[in-house]
């Protein structure tokens, strides 16, 4: 409901600052506009890469620089290009005010925690691990990794942000009483975040390198869990100078961490109400990322 309310304020004062021109998909902003198309065609020039690892089983061979090399050409394109090809719009726009700067920001700060200390509800809860050949970790989880999630975490919140702009500015959006408003939000983003969620753990079922126990409770339950970070990055992040207000870098950082520390609470309440899936082996008590005395 805070979500709501604030992407409801966020709607609002879209309308009040670039006028009301109907049900979109694309900001107003022009620059926030560019930065969000751009990272649409951004999505595939990260996944190429990683087609073409799979189909010729490159990955196999490799230890900690290949995956490493891989790692950054994956992320890479997502701010040199943006940097020596801006758009239009931000052309003469300081670099820490262009939107395509802050959206890294926000997503670094919310990936790099995921990976720091979420991943370890994984291997607690869910008793899922990395067998990765390398040695280039940091908490437990390879470096390369907080890499690749830059990239995908930023495509999933390109696809989601143009879905929740649709609906917050439609015609329905805008005549439909308060809390009628509010449930169709919530169901959603409820169901964006588990549909990105659930494809997230399908796609990895041929990685031999990521071992999980149950796949089916994965799927499912496992699914249920890992969309707790969806729901409230998916509307947090849609935020991000979607008003007449331009974000400074510091805010927007204090805005993912702030959104961080929600998905923190979660996940641990998980922990301490529904626990670990029924397998064996599995101990969901303690705190995952401090070992037990």
């Amino acid at each position: 409901r805070i979500m709501a309310r604030g992407t409801k304020s966020a709607q609002h004062g879209v309308e009040k600052d670039h006028g009301s021109d109907g049900a979109r998909w694309f900001s107003s902003n022009p620059g926030k506009r560019w930065g969000e198309i751009f990272f649409l065609y951004f999505s595939p020039m990260w996944m190429l890469p990683f087609v073409i690892v799979v189909i010729t089983e490159a990955y196999k061979q490799w230890e900690d620089r290949g995956y490493m090399t891989l790692a950054v050409c994956v992320v890479l394109p997502a701010i040199l290009l943006p940097l020596l090809f801006p758009g239009e719009a931000d052309r003469n726009t300081p670099l820490t005010q262009r939107y395509w700067v802050k959206a890294n920001v926000w997503i670094f700060f919310f990936g790099f925690i995921g990976n720091y200390f979420w991943t370890h509800y994984f291997y607690r809860l869910l008793r899922a691990h990395y067998i990765f050949p390398v040695t280039w970790t940091l908490n437990e989880v390879p470096i390369m990794l907080y890499l690749i999630t830059h990239a995908y975490f930023l495509s999933y919140h390109a696809f989601t942000t143009p879905i929740l702009r649709r609906y917050w500015t439609s015609s329905f959006a805008r005549s439909a009483p308060r809390p009628v408003y509010y449930a169709g939000f919530t169901i959603i983003v409820f169901a964006l975040a588990y549909f990105t969620a659930f494809m997230e753990a399908w796609t990895l079922e041929e990685m031999p390198y990521y071992v999980i126990p149950d796949r089916r409770q994965m799927y499912l339950v496992g699914s249920a869990f890992y969309m707790l970070y969806f729901i409230i990055s998916f509307p947090m992040f849609a935020r991000i100078d979607e008003t007449g207000d331009k974000w400074t870098l510091s805010r927007t950082a204090l805005e993912s961490l702030g959104s961080a520390m929600i998905v923190f609470t979660l996940c641990d309440f998980w922990r301490l109400i529904v626990g670990g899936l029924n397998v064996e082996g599995v101990n969901a008590s303690g705190v995952p990322f401090i070992p037990a005395p």
